[in-house]
């Protein structure tokens, strides 16, 4: 069929009229009104019922002041000149500090055989120094402020790279079809995606394409409102490689945009060594019971700058259930509770845990139950515009509780989960949210509740983003989960160890 010579020029000048038409003007969401109540006090408290006031010691507000403490021993590490990678992270000074504090909190609680077991590490990546900008004619625009690191991330040459930046989009083929970036510093478009602990470009290969095509270093550019600092897990190529705060991305987008043919020149040093010889170590402490039988309760001391959700929040819940079990006679606590601060498994990949694993028939022989404490309360988030938005309340948690062929653990978490108002996803996960667990769920009973949040391995994950009231509903859950399973009999939980459902 041919079209008629009408409808073609009709067409033709429709796209005409539309190129010379004004760029859309882009309309900001309202400002919120100025607060009108402080958030901390304004926190959606889920009301204890008459028959669980067993579980009322356990204090949100008490737990909250121990996430404080733990940002403060990453700040005093920032503080003592390391302003560009810090935290609690394993390996360094901070480290150290996070298992003296966690042994002192133990002892004063009354734990038996409290002791620091120290943990020989693999080399450690540690970046030292990096300064970065973007220019263009008379505009300077210091990138260092956002950029960070991805996890792994090589060195530059000694003098730095100086080079050109250029935009690909979200680093799709299509996005880098007829560029040519070789020896160029490439920008890219990337969502966070929280839960497989990536990002969009780099999940997508973004960072294999440009290094394939010859660049000289990758900027992704996270699509979080602000100017956050991002901690990226590896892109595993040989180039170096950037998380950027979104205002300073669009910044140097917008830059390329007006560059015309001379594009903006980016500059980059950044230092980093494999240090040796480090170490870590596994804080233990032990609950004595009536019987040899064991509940084992895990938390990771470590974390990326303040590090509030992940993992500040789950040694809290560590932390109020030892308290909690340590006021309740021995001969009252069916099992014995045994307490492992470990390691980290950000830097080190989990050294900790995996002398656990290789220890397994011994550690876990009678194991009835192992908690993973890991982001066990965050602040409740939205998009609105290009603001986050916080609310009064604590967000729904990824859960696992033994799975399928644990009916009567799975019960008992949904129960408690629903007591004390932890919000849930609708459906439990095939095996453990990623974390500590993952290494020990095939062969012990174990639950598991958190969330990957918004601020997730950024320097916004500060202790406003640990609602207390989590805490208190998470902890308290999980209290009422070691009372339902000490009326189980070991037979009843433990099985055969069972494949793992899920790539890890």
């Amino acid at each position: 069929m041919r079209t008629a010579p009408f409808t073609l020029a009709l067409a033709a000048s429709t796209l005409a009229a539309a190129a010379q038409q004004p760029a859309p003007v882009r309309l900001p969401a309202p400002e919120p009104a100025p607060a009108v109540y402080a958030l901390d006090d304004a926190l959606l408290q889920w009301p204890l019922s008459a028959s669980l006031q067993a579980y009322a010691d356990i204090d949100g507000r008490r737990l909250h002041r121990y996430v404080v403490d733990q940002a403060a021993i990453a700040r005093r590490y920032r503080d003592n000149g390391h302003p560009q990678f810090w935290g609690r992270i394993t390996g360094t000074s901070a480290d150290a500090e996070s298992a003296d504090w966690l042994a002192a909190h133990f002892t004063r609680i009354g734990l038996a055989d409290v002791r620091v077991q120290p943990i020989d590490l693999p080399p450690q990546w540690m970046p030292q120094s990096w300064t970065i900008t973007a220019s263009a004619g008379s505009i300077t625009l210091p990138l260092d402020r956002s950029a960070q690191p991805a996890y792994g991330s090589p060195a530059t040459p000694p003098g730095g790279i100086d080079a050109d930046a250029v935009w690909v989009g979200t680093g799709s083929d299509a996005d880098f079809a007829g560029r040519d970036v070789r020896g160029k510093a490439v920008f890219m478009f990337s969502m966070p995606l929280p839960g497989s602990m990536t990002n969009t470009s780099t999940a997508e290969g973004g960072p294999k394409r440009a290094e394939a095509r010859g660049a000289a270093a990758v900027f992704e550019v996270i699509a979080l409102p602000g100017n956050m600092r991002n901690m990226l897990y590896p892109a595993r190529v040989a180039i170096p490689v950037f998380a950027l705060g979104m205002e300073d991305g669009y910044a140097v987008r917008d830059l390329i945009g007006r560059a015309g043919d001379r594009p903006p020149r980016v500059r980059i040093r950044l230092d980093v060594r494999q240090v040796p010889n480090e170490t870590s170590s596994l804080v233990w402490g032990t609950l004595p019971g009536a019987t040899d039988e064991t509940i084992y309760v895990m938390a990771h001391r470590d974390g990326w700058f303040d590090a509030a959700t992940d993992n500040a929040s789950g040694v809290a819940t560590m932390i109020g259930l030892a308290e909690h079990f340590a006021k309740i006679p021995q001969a009252r606590r069916r099992r014995t509770m045994i307490f492992v601060g470990l390691d980290g498994h950000h830097n080190d990949a989990g050294v900790g845990r995996s002398w656990m694993v290789a220890r397994k028939d011994v550690l876990f022989a009678k194991t009835a139950l192992a908690i993973n404490a890991e982001h066990t309360s965050t602040i409740q988030t939205y998009f609105y515009g290009e603001r986050i938005r916080r609310s009064n309340t604590y967000t729904a948690q990824l859960w696992y509780a033994g799975g399928p062929t644990r009916p009567k653990l799975q019960d008992l978490a949904i129960r408690a989960f629903r007591e004390f108002g932890v919000s849930t996803y609708a459906e439990p996960e095939q095996a453990p949210p990623p974390g500590d667990l993952g290494r020990f769920f095939r062969f012990v009973p174990g639950v598991d509740a958190g969330d990957f949040n918004m601020y997730f391995h950024t320097d916004g994950e500060t202790p406003e983003t640990v609602p207390w009231t989590g805490l208190e509903a998470s902890t308290r859950a999980y209290a009422r989960i070691v009372d339902g399973v000490n009326a189980l009999d070991l037979k009843d939980l433990q099985r055969p160890p069972e494949p793992d459902p899920t790539p890890r």
